[in-house]
């Protein structure tokens, strides 16, 4: 892979300078358009370079401003254009990295001495992401992995944030198309604000890594506190492949793929239903396969690696939730519409029209378990899936994206991707039935 050395902004004035800078460029460019003679080619040509404008600045800017870019691809793609979608897409692919005698003196500076105690550092990052990136080394014998924070990312989060809302209602406006943004960003914000505190990160890594312990097929690194600090995370190195490698590489087997699969929906429900806490980000270079070996043939491991993005959900909130997806699973209208109200899915002063729309989608959802069994590469949920939240949007008046669920769902969404990239044919009302807390508690 190849990667070039990054040369980002770090202050917050520069930051948003180049952010409304890029506002200004594409809003003209979209009034160009309007006011030209351009047929439908060249209009989706000029929107074209419009998001690859939007792309390459905010993959040189990375912090904040990156992570929301690829994030509004997973959250908000039924709000923009496809073709602008489509090059938004690219974020995920991204890669720069700092230049090593730059990490050296993070090292340095938030480690100390310790930070002589991190042996044979990695020329080059063997990750780069929007945040920080990831070296090589050696710590007291042992191989470990090494994320380091890039400069000025934390410091910078509530300006960038500021800025790309009033460039992404900027482009809704151009675009014509209304989203209502404020509650996404919000959210994002405390997740990014989150991220950036590696000692946070830490915490919650160790934590997941208690919790999971008596689970088999489960791998979560080790956290090393002597060679961390607050943008330094050190952890043991879990070797293995990404799915798409062990897919195209090991060529498993049926039964190898249906245990990886259980493993992966089985380790969700066990997050939410039983520990309340839910690494909440689906980016598929956070999951690692270890291919079984000896008497464990076929039975490959999942390793995880990144808990940055780790949310905590009260007692309070998953009881709320169990209700809504309990009355979904009863198939009662009313109890529905009622969980729906208290957790702010959508608003009461929502047209009738709205409401049934919504019944329709949530009972739409619940599909797959009143089937014996749930084939993750049926096309054809999907497609009604999609067409139900487009023509929910659509009649949508006074409902905001739903702040609360948007990284449980949006973990979720990246589960039901790994499944089908497994070709997974699983039963699942086993699984929903662990969201019956009262049933769980025998009251």
């Amino acid at each position: 892979m190849s990667r070039k050395k990054s040369t980002q902004p770090t202050g917050a004035l520069q930051r948003a300078s180049r952010l409304i800078k890029l506002a200004g460029n594409l809003t003209r460019q979209e009034f160009a358009r309007r006011l030209g003679d351009a047929d439908e080619e060249g209009s989706t040509l000029v929107r074209l370079k419009q998001a690859a404008a939007l792309v390459q600045e905010l993959g040189h800017m990375k912090g904040a401003a990156m992570k929301v870019g690829q994030m509004l691809v997973l959250e908000a793609r039924d709000y923009l254009p496809d073709e602008v979608v489509q090059v938004l897409e690219q974020l995920q692919n991204k890669a720069s990295f700092m230049p090593h005698d730059e990490v050296a003196a993070i090292l340095r500076a938030d480690l100390g001495k310790n930070a002589r105690r991190l042996e044979k550092l990695s020329l080059e990052p063997i990750a780069a992401a929007s945040i920080g990136q990831v070296h090589r080394a050696v710590f007291e014998g042992r191989d470990v992995a090494v994320k380091v924070q890039y400069p000025g990312v934390r410091d910078s989060i509530h300006s960038d944030m500021k800025i790309l809302g009033v460039l992404l209602k900027g482009l809704a406006t151009v675009f014509r198309r209304e989203f209502e943004i404020d509650g996404l960003l919000e959210e994002f914000s405390e997740v990014f604000i989150q991220e950036t505190d590696y000692v946070q990160e830490a915490q919650a890594a160790v934590d997941y890594r208690k919790a999971a312990a008596t689970l088999p097929g489960i791998v979560v690194p080790e956290v090393f506190q002597d060679v961390s600090s607050s943008r330094v995370l050190t952890l043991s190195f879990e070797p293995g492949l990404t799915l798409t490698d062990w897919l195209r590489d090991q060529r498993p087997r049926r039964e190898a793929r249906q245990a990886l699969a259980a493993l992966i929906l089985d380790l969700y429900t066990r997050e939410f239903c039983d520990w309340g806490l839910v690494q909440t980000d689906p980016n598929p270079g956070n999951f690692l396969v270890r291919p079984a070996s000896g008497e464990a043939a076929g039975v490959p491991e999942l390793v995880l690696l990144d808990f940055g993005a780790t949310k905590r959900y009260s007692p309070e909130f998953r009881a709320q939730y169990s209700k809504l997806v309990m009355a979904i699973f009863s198939q009662d209208p009313q109890a529905v519409m009622e969980a729906a109200f208290r957790m702010n899915l959508i608003d009461p002063r929502e047209a009738p029209e709205a409401q049934a729309v919504f019944r329709e989608m949530v009972f739409e959802s619940m599909r797959p378990i009143v089937m014996p069994r749930f084939d993750f590469t049926d096309d054809e949920y999907l497609k009604k899936m999609r067409a139900h939240l487009q023509k929910l949007v659509k009649t949508l008046r006074y409902s905001p994206p739903p702040k609360e669920l948007i990284f449980l769902h949006r973990k979720l969404g990246g589960v039901f991707q790994m499944l089908r990239q497994l070709e997974a044919d699983l039963e699942l009302r086993p699984y929903i039935e662990r969201f019956d807390f009262n049933k769980a508690s025998g009251s």
